[in-house]
């Protein structure tokens, strides 16, 4: 008797546990080709930027130009080795946060070099040299 309650079970639970697999599939394709939308977007983004902002330009030139499109940089030590100058961000994107961040932003990341004997500690200096721009992610707010 019980056997034949189980049997009666087996294919509305087995329709239930494909209609899941397949709704889990058909989210991670959707989740994917969101993703690649967001990279395609920041790939743009820093080409627009890097075809306007070449190394060996200097913060102040940097900074203006930003400046002169409503940006403000947030100024941030050691995205690149150089510990002698502060780098540029600006923030052109999120992404899906770990569970231990609050955030997990993306950043179009204009690296500076100082000039040599210039300063010791890390600031932004007028006279710094563009090195590179590049895409940084940072997570914000973690443990």
């Amino acid at each position: 008797m019980i056997l034949l309650h189980m049997k009666r079970w087996r294919k509305p639970i087995l329709g239930l546990v494909l209609v899941a697999v397949s709704v889990f599939a058909i989210y991670r394709v959707w989740e994917k080709r969101e993703q690649e939308k967001r990279e395609a977007a920041y790939q743009s983004t820093l080409r627009r930027y890097s075809d306007s902002l070449k190394p060996g330009m200097t913060r102040k030139d940097v900074e203006g130009y930003l400046t002169r499109i409503n940006l403000k940089p947030q100024h941030m030590c050691c995205v690149s080795q150089d510990r002698g100058a502060w780098d540029d961000l600006v923030q052109i994107g999120k992404e899906d946060a770990p569970w231990y961040c609050s955030e997990s932003n993306i950043y179009v990341a204009f690296q500076f070099a100082s000039q040599p004997g210039r300063h010791v500690m890390p600031m932004a200096d007028p006279t710094d040299i563009l090195k590179a721009v590049t895409l940084y992610g940072r997570g914000e707010g973690c443990l």
